[in-house]
């Protein structure tokens, strides 16, 4: 039998993958990947790897399946670190139900690098000693609860970027509306934008924002002024 590892292919720089992931790249019988992954990272396959672009996630696991099954070595790329909102843990689930070795080989999440080459630390010394994330969408499209969220620390809202009229009504609930927010697109690629306000102003921004993209909120966002000239 094959089996299946999930590589964590960072947050959107082809550069921020791992020296294990380009490993398992390099000897991939066949390679998964979609739309947030850079293309770039396919050149470390080998000429004989099967390529496939995955365009609907229903099929994501069944596809895997089948050719660990037909005794593959198969590489799913996965944006950022497959365990972190990156339904690492169900697609292990589902093919170790069926007896497939599942391996994960962590990756450099977007939740803390995009922040940091917008020039925002998540922590700092005297300004914010807490993190939380969440994912902005669950499930089915509901829109997450943000009554559950703390009313200080820094938070990383992430998947809200065509909703960000509403994330801002229920973060304003919750928050401070003079809080600074930065809300960054495409972060780590080259055409990546930081558009930073006031809370009370976010949904100015607008919801036609680049996929994908990332909310960070808290006084963390001020540090910029001082850490990134350059975008």
């Amino acid at each position: 039998m094959g089996k299946v590892v999930l590589v964590g292919a960072g947050p959107g720089d082809p550069e921020l993958i791992t020296l294990k992931g380009i490993k398992y790249l390099q000897m991939a019988d066949v390679i998964v990947y979609d739309k947030l992954v850079s293309r770039e990272l396919i050149n470390y396959a080998k000429p004989s790897s099967f390529v496939i672009f995955l365009s609907n996630d229903d099929i994501e696991v069944d596809l895997l399946r089948k050719y660990a099954l037909e005794d593959k070595l198969v590489i799913r790329l996965k944006n950022g670190d497959p365990y972190i909102f990156g339904r690492g843990g169900k697609i292990c689930q589902e093919l170790i139900k069926d007896g497939i070795e599942c391996e994960v080989i962590p990756g450099v999440s977007s939740v803390n690098s995009v922040p940091a080459y917008a020039g925002i630390p998540l922590t700092f010394n005297g300004v914010s000693d807490m993190v939380t994330i969440v994912s902005a969408v669950s499930q089915g499209g509901k829109l997450f609860n943000f009554q559950k969220i703390p009313d200080y620390g820094t938070l990383v809202v992430l998947m809200g970027g065509r909703r960000l009229e509403e994330v801002s009504k229920w973060l304003m609930a919750k928050r401070d509306p003079s809080e600074d927010v930065a809300v960054i697109e495409r972060g780590t690629y080259l055409d990546q934008k930081v558009h930073v306000n006031k809370l009370e102003k976010l949904a100015e921004v607008g919801n036609n924002l680049a996929t994908p993209s990332l909310l960070v909120l808290g006084n963390v966002v001020r540090l910029r002024e001082i850490l990134w000239k350059f975008r």
